[in-house]
């Protein structure tokens, strides 16, 4: 019982890291993600800082301070946004392809 205790916390770890996910040039993943912020902008920005990380938390760091994903392109972008309480609610998806 301890032992697949442990294998299913090394398995689930493993997949929290992004382990196995890798991408060979010209691979695309597509990603959805949703947020809310103050401003449709805002929230259309942290939408994607989400589905970056969704694709590797590695590009996260590079996504915050340039608003890039280094390695990847970005197509087929789309966002719902609505009006949601005092801020925006945006759903997104879009498609990472490794360079």
């Amino acid at each position: 019982m301890k032992t697949n205790l442990i294998a299913a916390a090394v398995f689930a770890a493993g997949l929290a890291l992004g382990a196995g996910a890798s991408f060979a040039k010209g691979d695309c993943v597509t990603k959805a993600a949703n947020a809310t912020s103050s401003t449709e902008d805002s929230a259309k920005w942290f939408v994607m800082e989400t589905m970056v990380q969704a694709v590797s938390w590695g590009l996260w760091p590079g996504f915050v301070a340039n608003s890039k994903v280094e390695g990847y392109t970005v197509k087929n972008e789309k966002y719902s946004c609505k009006p949601e309480g005092a801020g925006v609610f945006c759903r997104g998806s879009a498609s990472f392809c490794k360079n």
